[in-house]
């Protein structure tokens, strides 16, 4: 006690920062996770409400526990991304501006959602509560590296451990306040929402009076005054070169070197086995059973005689019992160490689960069984609390050095946010199938857990970082001495051959690549929105919007009125002819309706060619805005003129801008982007095409402008983007490649290159423009036939049709189609399946975007093929599980994972990575005549694949997806085997490598429209 004053007494500016980043920190999430439940009936009562003020009738059940189970799961999706991009903000700004900032954004979504009743308004609860995830999947990986990078050695383990102390007490806080008799009230329940940006406003207050941690200051900014001071404010006046000097030796290793990323922290053997103990202790927090035990809390005092008013109150005791636990934690911790804590508390928890399973069991044989139930509870929260729940934060800050720390971290992080979605969505399915004896899964990974930390974790307590590293080095470099750098990544190592190389690394690789490709989103967006590429970015959203973003738009938004279009059609013909319409008579007029789209695109894509050619491809460009300009009004007046023709005439104007702008839009943003970016460039117009088709789908909803009375609105929306382009589009150049090579004007092409890259050396740039040029001296764009002649375009055509071809034949149309019935299937209700569906277009829009950060890194090629084999192998477990969804029911489960699955595998791969080879391989002579060529191909699989489809699936039902399984699988052979890698070559580049395929080993002098004599039909495939 006598010690612990006096450390009281100088440490005292250590304890009230570690008080400050508490309160703002764990503090939040635990409140947030405890507080929520008391007021669910308040806001379910409340969206009821509204939902009958505003439509004149109450919200279905069903309907009212979907939106609450949004508001509810909204805050991990948050979490999830706060935590993917805390390592680049903590690295680019720093830990302390971070949390200032995401204080700032707490307290933004409490008045949101301190707003909402007053507003009338549930949707402003679904903001605050995704912006309150944001901030506490921020403040939570922050929290714990800033409190451990603050303390001395020997009050380190006590520091960290505060981190699971102020979870305790957040849940605590959250449980007392949502009490009825204090703010769980129905009249006070916004201001229960609204309370947590209290705390965030604490910490916005008080945190400046507080500095960086001293080896943050030291290691990385290397401003030792400013250490010195920071360990004196914090750790008083003292004897404190010890500390120093560990962090000058940590300094010393990390000379000249940098925060490592996730990828390049995944790769590094020098931290295998850290990560593997990161990994595990993680997984193992989510997995110990709390949530179940917290979920079985109410069925245990239930049947202890408890009535529901006071087992709201023993539930606060529990919760009461975590928070002394944890506070028994942070004094035992420095004593007894974090390794025994951990192993000693997983094996005595699965001990305890295994008496309550028996217990549990036999509750209904013995009066007094509940209360042993109850103590037993009691006893797991405790033993959590005082092992796992505090040790696990301080073991996971002390195994890596700083430089590793934020990207471990965020894979920390995101896998703690990762398993409380998984764990809310399939928690309630085990515990319907298993009852009690679901403990015995959580039992079993306890006591796996204890072994593996028994076996391999060594002890940290009262150890620098350094000698912490030289113990995993014992084990990650085992019988060899390579010297572990920070961030240097040995080239020769060997997997370890202990069991964890196999459990845990493919756990890894999957984990990386979502936080590589949500850091490198980060990290890449930012630098492009930096001064020298603003202009190409603006360009490439405008060119989007009005691209390839209406047809995606057209593609998903018809679906949604044709019940109201069929219904207007049969209005208006009784109105004029005084009879119905046949039923069949209807669903023909309605085909046309759909289809003469398919015919508008296919006439826009022959003449697109030709006009681009002769009017250049701006002009073209905004004279399609105009025409779907003209289709909109048709569609708007549609109705109030009862013409069901004008629907009919505007679906062809739609059909013919389509065809024109899905063919410019590849070209012109290709054409205006620098080597470097012109994979993430390409990839933008998958990316606004699956932008296109998840806007349809959500506009579509009858809740905006879905409904019987809005739907001509619906239909004449896609005039805004036209609008848009129209008025933004003449603000911006011709293309650099047009500008020299056909109007041979090179200051207008150094003037658009400054205007779109900025002012910088572009020199190479120009220099591959005058040699495409040179090489295209004296020559004409090629028509359609010359270019289908052309021996020296001979192998890209093949590309070209095999690449577009298998878009439209890799079953992702088959995808769509199946997956209302998977849906209906799997038990989902009518009115769900459109937002469910919602969600399948938002996997294939954010996995577009996902593309477009892959593609410069992993190149075209490995895109193409790996994405189609992937797709190949989750349709033939598709057909499997379809086949079998009769006679298990958790097979339909399956088919709708593997549905997700498929769309984001189509997004990452194919979707992105074919529209920047199309582009790539041809030059700008042969460009037009290429892309008719691909438009034909796409409008005509659109139309062949709409007639024999349905004849197809009625007669092979789920098999027909061995069709597209095949196709797939030849064509990952093909691309795998004939299709060079584009990225980071030029096109003469990319010509000669094809050249190699063209002409074999002959040495043919090869111009650009030089036909040869001799022609020879090439013998290969």
């Amino acid at each position: 006690m006598t010690g612990f004053l006096s450390n009281l007494v100088q440490y005292q500016g250590l304890f009230q920062m570690i008080t400050v980043l508490g309160i703002g920190g764990t503090f939040q999430i635990g409140f947030q996770i405890s507080s929520i439940t008391y007021m669910s009936q308040h806001v379910k009562a409340f969206i009821n409400e509204t939902w009958l003020e505003r439509y004149g009738y109450p919200i279905q059940q069903d309907k009212l526990l979907f939106l609450w189970s949004i508001t509810v799961s909204v805050f991990g999706i948050g979490g999830l991304l706060g935590s993917s991009g805390s390592r680049y903000l903590t690295v680019k700004f720093g830990k302390k501006k971070c949390l200032l900032c995401n204080n700032l954004l707490m307290i933004v979504a409490a008045s949101v959602m301190g707003c909402s009743k007053m507003s009338q308004s549930f949707e402003m609860i679904l903001i605050g509560r995704f912006m309150c995830g944001v901030s506490a999947g921020l403040c939570v990986p922050l929290h714990h590296q800033y409190v451990g990078e603050i303390s001395p050695k020997k009050l380190r383990g006590f520091a960290n451990s505060t981190s699971s102390f102020f979870w305790s007490l957040g849940k605590a806080v959250g449980q007392i306040t949502g009490q009825r008799e204090l703010l769980g009230s129905q009249a006070l329940w916004p201001l229960l929402m609204a309370s947590c940006g209290l705390p965030a406003l604490v910490q916005l207050v008080a945190l400046p009076f507080f500095p960086e941690s001293p080896s943050y200051l030291l290691v990385h900014k290397g401003d030792q005054e400013g250490c010195n001071k920071a360990i004196r404010q914090l750790w008083g006046e003292g004897q404190h070169q010890a500390e120093i000097d560990d962090l000058m030796k940590e300094k010393a290793t990390m000379k000249n070197t940098k925060i490592l990323s996730v990828l390049e922290l995944v790769k590094e053997p020098a931290f295998r086995w850290q990560l593997y103990m990161t990994v595990t202790l993680t997984a193992t927090i989510q997995l110990c059973g709390i949530n179940a035990i917290y979920f079985y809390t109410f069925e245990v005092l239930q049947a202890a005689g408890f009535d529901e008013r006071m087992t709201s109150y023993m539930t606060l005791s529990i919760g009461l019992s975590e928070l002394v636990a944890a506070v028994v934690c942070s004094s035992i911790i420095e004593r007894l160490g974090r390794k025994i804590l951990i192993r000693g508390g997983y094996w005595i928890m699965g001990s305890l689960l295994a008496a309550l399973t028996v217990t549990l069991s036999l509750q209904d044989w013995h009066y007094w069984m509940p209360y042993c139930s109850l103590a037993l509870i009691v006893l797991f929260s405790v033993v959590f609390a005082v092992g796992p729940g505090g040790a696990t934060v301080s073991t996971r800050v002390e195994i890596f050095k700083l430089s590793c720390r934020p990207p471990a971290f965020v894979i920390s992080a995101v896998l703690n946010w990762l398993g409380v979605f998984v764990i809310g969505t399939t928690f309630p399915f085990i515990v319907e199938r298993l009852k009690h004896f679901c403990f015995l899964i959580f039992m079993v990974v306890l006591f796996t857990s204890g072994t593996i930390v028994h076996l391999f974790l060594p002890e940290t307590k009262g150890k620098s970082i350094m000698e912490i590293t030289e113990e995993f080095n014992k084990l990650n470099f085992k019988n060899k001495h390579i010297p572990a750098t920070s961030n240097h990544v040995t080239e020769d190592y060997t997997f370890c051959t202990r069991v964890m190389d196999l459990t845990l690394t493919p756990m890894l690789f999957a984990l990386v690549l979502w936080l590589m490709s949500s850091e490198k989103l980060m990290e890449h967006f930012i630098s492009v929105l930096q001064v020298q590429f603003r202009g190409l970015l603006q360009m490439i959203l405008v060119l989007g919007i009005g691209g390839s973003f209406p047809y995606g738009f057209h593609i998903s938004v018809i679906n949604y009125p044709s019940v109201h279009i069929r219904k207007f059609i049969n209005e208006t013909w009784i109105d004029r002819h005084g009879s119905p319409l046949h039923p069949e008579t209807i669903m023909l007029l309605w085909s046309f309706t759909v289809s003469v789209y398919g015919i508008g695109g296919f006439l826009g894509s022959l003449c697109c060619g030709y006009l681009t050619t002769k009017y250049r491809k701006k002009k073209c460009q905004m004279f399609t805005n105009l025409i779907m300009l003209v289709a909109a009004l048709f569609m708007a007046l549609s109705k109030t003129a009862k013409s069901f023709e004008m629907i009919l005439v505007g679906r062809f104007l739609y059909g013919i801008g389509s065809g024109f702008s899905l063919n410019i839009h590849p070209q012109y943003v290709g054409e205006i982007s620098p080597k470097k970016l012109r994979g993430f460039t390409n990839s933008t117009v998958a990316v606004f095409l699956t932008l296109g088709k998840l806007t349809g789908q959500v506009v579509g909803l009858r809740e905006i402008l879905g409904s019987e009375a809005l739907w001509p609105w619906l239909l004449a929306s896609s005039g805004l983007s036209a609008l848009l382009q129209l008025v933004t589009l003449p603000f911006f150049p011709d293309s650099p490649s047009y500008l020299l090579i056909q109007k041979g004007n090179e200051e207008a092409c150094r003037k658009a290159i400054r205007k779109l890259w900025g002012e910088g050396d572009h020199q190479a740039e120009i220099d591959d423009i005058m040699k495409e040029k040179g090489a295209m001296a004296s020559t004409k764009t090629l028509r359609v036939l010359e270019v289908i002649k052309e021996r020296s375009l001979r192998w890209q055509l093949y590309i070209l049709m095999t690449v577009m071809t298998t878009l439209q034949l890799c079953g992702i149309n088959a995808i769509y189609f199946y997956s209302f019935e998977v849906f209906h299937t799997a038990k989902f209700e009518e009115y769900l399946i459109p937002y469910v569906s919602l969600g399948v277009g938002l996997c294939e829009c954010l996995s577009s975007i996902l593309c477009s950060t892959l593609i410069d890194r992993f190149g075209r090629k490995v895109l193409l093929w790996g994405g189609y084999l992937l797709m190949c192998s989750v349709l033939a477990l598709l057909t499997m599980t379809l086949s079998l969804q009769h006679r298990f029911f958790w097979m339909h489960y399956f088919s709708v994972i593997l549905i997700f699955l498929f769309v984001v595998f189509y997004g990452i791969g194919p979707s992105g990575a074919t529209i920047s080879v199309m582009v790539e391989i041809f030059s700008q002579s042969y460009r037009p005549s290429a892309f008719l060529i691909v438009g034909c191909i796409n409008w005509m699989g659109l139309f062949v694949l709409g007639m024999i489809f349905p004849v197809i699936v009625d007669n092979l039902g789920p098999f027909c997806f061995l069709i597209f399984l095949g196709i797939l699988a030849l064509s990952a052979i093909f691309i795998y085997l004939y299709l060079p890698e584009t990225k980071g070559k030029s096109i003469m580049e990319i010509k000669a490598e094809f050249n190699k395929l063209n002409f074999g080993k002959k040495e043919t002098s090869v111009t650009e429209n030089n036909f040869p004599k001799e022609q020879l039909s090439c013998t290969k495939l």
